[in-house]
């Protein structure tokens, strides 16, 4: 284990989903690099838990995210193969297709299509009728329509980070869990100090994905974040066609009144799992974060299911909290810091980050290295300025 005082030549702060990939990458380049985390690696404190993560291509957030996610694909595809050495091995990615669903002016579908035309993705529109016929375990609105895109579909994201901190570790990295970094401040001859709960930690560079606890380490910088809580709950239910054996695909439907539901199809005895996208419980404070079950965001899912589903009997089988930690714009931060420029971060992912996280990762340390990327422009914090 790593003993304070160590230098390294990078330190990552949080290695969840964009943690473990940037110290992955950053190992691959030759240089020393440690990962601290204030719990350790996949836990349930943050964002990068949850059985699931929906990945698509055709993103109604902004078609500026497509050619990421193209090259993000890529590099999921490249990990999987160095994590599923056997068959035996579940996969990191299951592509089983995405139906995204909404009123024909809503953002959802405007944004699907717009992205789908910008960037020449293979999707296919249907009516309400089309997808009650397809799959008929869905009660769509007579004036909705939704788009299927055969690339989208799920990422298993504990084994993500499991394989990408598997990876950095391979490469010569190094972890501490457990640990809670408190400051980080510029030392002597270019040096950054890291103050942590065990001692300080010194390195040429720094790498900032703390996700929820972003604002207060970087605090000069006054983040325009707010963190919200979002139960996420997994649903028994007295139906065989909503499971990945029987390939029914992910889904995100938009409603009437502009709340929005994903669900993904189930996998194991959890059951299916049905969320909320929208909504969620402002925090104000990190330390009072509870995994108790919220009747009042479980009861809006209950609505969703019981209005958007066909079946009799449903069962509440597992719930969690997952912290959306938010921008104004909703669109993720990554940037250098003003003051000092050996240091990089990326934050505000606003629960929509977790499939971008192998080019992020590798962004961040390209960042490092001086390199020049203008796809990621619109990510930099001056917009929010």
């Amino acid at each position: 284990m790593p003993q304070s005082n160590q230098h390294f030549d990078c330190i990552v702060i949080g290695f969840g989903g964009m943690g473990s990939a940037a110290m992955r990458y950053a190992a691959m380049t030759g240089r020393s690099v440690l990962g601290i985390d204030q719990h350790g690696p996949a836990h349930t404190h943050g964002s990068s838990h949850g059985q699931t993560r929906v990945i698509r291509k055709s993103y109604f957030e902004h078609p500026d995210y497509v050619p990421l996610l193209v090259e993000s694909y890529e590099l999921w595809d490249e990990l999987n193969r160095r994590h599923r050495t056997n068959l035996e091995t579940k996969e990191l990615l299951t592509q089983c297709g995405i139906l995204q669903i909404g009123p024909p002016d809503g953002e959802v579908i405007t944004g699907v299509l717009a992205s789908a035309a910008a960037h020449d993705l293979k999707v296919e529109r249907f009516t309400s009728a089309q997808i009650s016929h397809r799959l008929p375990i869905l009660k769509v609105p007579d004036d909705h329509e939704g788009v299927f895109e055969p690339d989208g579909g799920f990422l298993r994201v504990e084994l993500c980070v499991a394989a990408y901190l598997k990876q950095a570790m391979v490469h010569g990295a190094e972890l501490i869990s457990n640990t809670t970094v408190t400051s980080v401040e510029s030392g002597d001859e270019a040096e950054l100090r890291v103050h942590t709960s065990d001692g300080e930690f010194t390195a040429n560079q720094v790498i900032v994905t703390a996700g929820a606890w972003s604002r207060q380490l970087l605090p000069g910088l006054d983040l325009p974040l707010k963190v919200l809580a979002k139960q996420q709950h997994w649903y028994q239910i007295d139906r065989v066609d909503n499971k990945l054996v029987n390939e029914f695909p992910c889904v995100f439907f938009e409603r009437d009144d502009s709340s929005s539901f994903y669900v993904t199809p189930e996998l194991d005895t959890l059951g299916m799992k049905v969320c909320e996208h929208s909504g969620g419980d402002e925090l104000s404070d990190l330390g009072r974060f509870s995994n108790e079950l919220s009747e009042t965001q479980k009861s809006r899912t209950d609505e969703f299911l019981g209005d958007c589903f066909h079946h009799t009997k449903s069962r509440l089988v597992h719930h969690s909290m997952c912290k959306y930690t938010m921008t104004p714009d909703s669109h993720f931060i990554i940037d250098r810091h003003p003051d000092i420029p050996q240091l990089v971060f990326a934050a505000g992912f606003s629960g929509h980050g977790f499939k971008f996280a192998p080019v992020i990762g590798k962004r961040l340390v390209g960042m490092l290295d001086a390199e020049e990327d203008s796809r990621f422009d619109f990510l930099k914090l001056d917009r929010l300025n």
